[in-house]
């Protein structure tokens, strides 16, 4: 299985996710997940369970800056930083304390890009 992990962390409240949409579209194939801070522990739980159980994962992660609160995602961001395992970490905007953490994990393929460009990321990863 295949997995698309949409982690929306800024401070505003958006139900449609266009990134994650464009890639439901775009990989029919892909199972999708969209999910935010404030997601309740049963979805953060059902996303850990899709991040074990897929094969290649690609996890998208919104953020916009300092005051992004990260103690509530600890779960998730400690199951990417498993060794040998197929994924790919994409950051959209800024979180220099997510950039510094996994910056010291260099086993974990991490990304920086513009959400324009998300697409075209995940497009590489699967198709590898």
């Amino acid at each position: 299985m295949q997995a698309f992990l949409y982690l929306d962390l800024t401070q505003s409240t958006a139900f449609h996710q266009p990134v994650a949409e464009q890639v439901r579209q775009r990989f029919p194939q892909v199972t999708v997940l969209d999910l935010d801070a404030r997601s309740d522990e049963l979805l953060q739980h059902y996303a850990l369970r899709l991040l074990r159980e897929s094969h290649r994962a690609v996890v998208c992660i919104k953020a916009d800056g300092e005051a992004t609160e990260l103690a509530s995602i600890m779960p998730l961001l400690e199951e990417l930083f498993e060794e040998e395992k197929r994924r790919l970490v994409i950051l959209t905007g800024l979180q220099p304390r997510l950039q510094r953490i996994f910056a010291a994990r260099p086993h974990v393929a991490f990304k920086v890009v513009i959400e324009e460009e998300v697409v075209g990321e995940v497009k590489r990863f699967l198709e590898v």
